[in-house]
């Protein structure tokens, strides 16, 4: 069973009967059929499945990065699915995404990193970037880490200052592709513990894509697709 007996809160994201292609006519390839599903504030939900299963297509619909050939995609209540403009813009700030690759700034300490995650957008405060990041950084156990160089971190420390940059934000949902696919066992762990942790708290949404069976059990529930359907995996809990 679980150890996280936390109550989840309300829906971040739903999808309703979605369905995606690429092209048309002769051209057409469908890639996304009949998905429906809630993800839930407070919720780590894995999806997995082979290469070429429709992973990717699925998180960047989640993430309105693109919208589907047929169906409904609400955020945060709201229906996302045709939007255009500033609200889309305004909704899409409340998203952020993780990926294996942790981009950071080279020419920045872990501490500008965090708050370069932050810096440019309408939560921005001079008065309290840096507290909050240091906090996060803290939380994460790199308190001792805030002002090394990324090259002076491990893989590991690397993507937590990446998660922290991430969390920074307030976001309400975290797309996470792969987050741990270049870590170790130990480190992929605590990546992962320490995100879902963090989610909690702050009662986001998170929704990690993942080959890694050993983070299976860390998940609130699995999806996994399989030639563009998605069904519900039992978690076995160690």
């Amino acid at each position: 069973m679980p150890t996280d007996h936390h109550v989840l809160g309300p829906a971040v994201v739903e999808a309703i009967d979605i369905h995606h292609h690429y092209g048309d006519g002769a051209q057409r390839v469908d890639v996304l059929f009949d998905i429906n599903l809630q993800i839930r504030e407070g919720e780590l939900l894995i999806v997995t499945g082979p290469s070429g299963s429709g992973k990717t297509t699925l998180l960047t619909i989640l993430g309105t990065m693109r919208r589907p050939s047929q169906g409904v995609l609400r955020l945060l209540g709201a229906d996302v699915t045709n939007m255009q403009g500033a609200g889309l813009d305004a909704l899409r700030n409340r998203i952020r995404f993780l990926f294996q690759k942790r981009n950071l700034l080279s020419s920045l300490t872990a501490l500008q990193n965090v708050i370069a995650g932050v810096s440019t957008t309408p939560l921005s405060d001079p008065a309290w970037n840096e507290p909050r990041a240091r906090h996060l950084l803290g939380m994460l156990g790199l308190g001792d880490k805030a002002d090394a160089w990324p090259d002076e971190l491990s893989g590991g420390q690397q993507q937590r200052v990446a998660i922290a940059r991430v969390m920074i934000g307030l976001p309400d949902l975290i797309i996470a592709d792969e987050p741990t696919s270049a870590l170790d066992r130990v480190a992929g762990r605590l990546v992962v513990d320490q995100l879902k942790d963090l989610a909690m708290r702050a009662k986001c949404a998170v929704v990690l894509s993942t080959h890694d069976e050993r983070i299976f059990d860390v998940a609130s529930r699995r999806l996994h697709i399989e030639d563009g359907r998605c069904f519900e995996v039992p978690i076995h809990y160690h």
